[in-house]
């Protein structure tokens, strides 16, 4: 694994659980979600019209998008309704409290 892909995103105590926070890496929108103790990073712009997830409502793994109401499985980035769309999901890591991210972001 190369170390020059990881980005420093935020501290892990400056996202609590349920929530969610936009942030700009490298140029891109990305939605950093914090649910049961495990953090997500997703595209922060929804496949149909670029709204931000990070505005959406949380429900249980699911984000609804605030414009719309596509709904998005923070853990695949499938979209429920069209399983072939995805939002793209970024790899990340948690060392000494810090989230960092691969900005390679890739589909699971």
């Amino acid at each position: 694994m190369s170390e020059e892909n990881w980005v420093y995103a935020l501290e892990v105590a400056e996202l609590a659980d349920g929530e969610k926070k936009a942030l700009v890496i490298d140029g891109q929108r990305i939605a950093l979600i914090r649910k049961t103790n495990e953090i997500f990073a997703i595209s922060n712009k929804c496949v149909h019209m670029e709204c931000p997830l990070s505005k959406g409502e949380l429900e249980g793994y699911i984000i609804k998008c605030p414009c719309h109401d596509w709904r998005f499985d923070i853990r695949s980035g499938e979209f429920l309704d069209a399983r072939e769309l995805k939002v793209l999901v970024y790899e990340l890591k948690v060392s000494d409290g810090k989230v960092y991210l691969k900005m390679e972001g890739e589909n699971q």
